[in-house]
């Protein structure tokens, strides 16, 4: 079976993305998965937690915008990161850069695609890409390359309307670019179950994810402050403190996801999601928060 490619994204800053890609990398891995990450998102946090920014520092050929300038692929600038069976296309702060001269160009959306267009492509079963969050053409050219999509987000009233929004932008995408794209669901972060407001909203999204025909996946990362902890030495949770519950959250995340790819889907199966959803989230929200 082709590498099952996911991008992790929201518009929303700060919900997670970035510790979801590293953890769920490391329980993929744990689960005997050969895994890639692609860290498209600039500040390079992934590179960094995955113990790899001293590399690509010394060595700037091996960056994704040295890369992409010299359209190179994957096979010429991956490398091994501290967690075994994960390797990284490493970001740097020059990705900024990279994406004001795309502009315009005729290749700016598929950046992605061409990085992945080669043999090397063929020892991974799943590819993660972390992504900035902003609708740029980094953005749109990771969502273009993918076969899923996953979308973490808090268990706040807030979160709503910015997942209404991100929804809508990535079925744009979707519509005139990647028909096959898959939105594999929500997961909420951060989650603090003696939180009545996290509980009330989490409540409402799963109920109100039915209407809208996705999913919200069953495991709940939760609040911890393990993960600062675990950052700071550069390593994944597991590796931190493997029964921790967070830990313990994202392995069980990652064995929600597996069954759920399988590779590029084939034939034209574009199916809307519907965001009317959010209205009554937001009845909800003012009825009960």
């Amino acid at each position: 079976m082709d590498a099952s490619i996911v991008t992790i994204a929201n518009q929303k800053g700060g919900v997670g993305k970035t510790t979801t890609v590293v953890n769920l990398a490391a329980s993929l891995a744990q689960l005997e998965k050969k895994v890639l990450v692609i860290d498209m998102d600039y500040q390079a946090n992934a590179t960094s937690l995955l113990g790899v920014d001293d590399i690509v520092r010394e060595d700037p050929k091996k960056s994704i915008s040295y890369a992409i300038r010299n359209d190179l692929n994957l096979s010429d600038i991956r490398v091994q990161s501290n967690i075994p069976n994960v390797d990284v296309l490493c970001a740097t702060r020059d990705l900024d850069n990279l994406r004001d001269e795309l502009v315009g160009k005729a290749k700016q959306l598929k950046v992605v695609e061409f990085l992945l267009k080669c043999d090397a492509v063929e020892d991974y079963d799943i590819i993660l890409i972390d992504t900035h969050p902003s609708l740029d053409c980094l953005f749109q050219a990771s969502l273009i390359a993918s076969h899923y999509y996953l979308i973490p987000l808090f268990a706040e009233a807030d979160s709503s309307r910015g997942l209404a929004h991100m929804i809508r932008e990535v079925e744009e995408i979707k519509k005139y670019f990647n028909l096959t794209l898959r939105f594999l669901g929500c997961v909420i972060t951060r989650y603090d179950s003696k939180n009545s407001t996290h509980v009330k909203f989490q409540k409402v999204l799963r109920e109100t994810s039915k209407e809208g025909k996705f999913h919200v996946f069953d495991t709940a990362i939760p609040i911890s402050n393990v993960v600062a902890a675990a950052s700071a030495q550069q390593l994944p949770l597991l590796s931190y403190k493997k029964n921790a519950p967070i830990s313990v959250a994202y392995s069980a995340l990652a064995g929600e996801i597996i069954p759920n790819l399988k590779g590029k889907r084939k034939g034209r199966n574009f199916q809307p999601i519907k965001t009317e959803f959010l209205n009554r989230i937001d009845i909800e929200e003012q009825a009960e928060f």
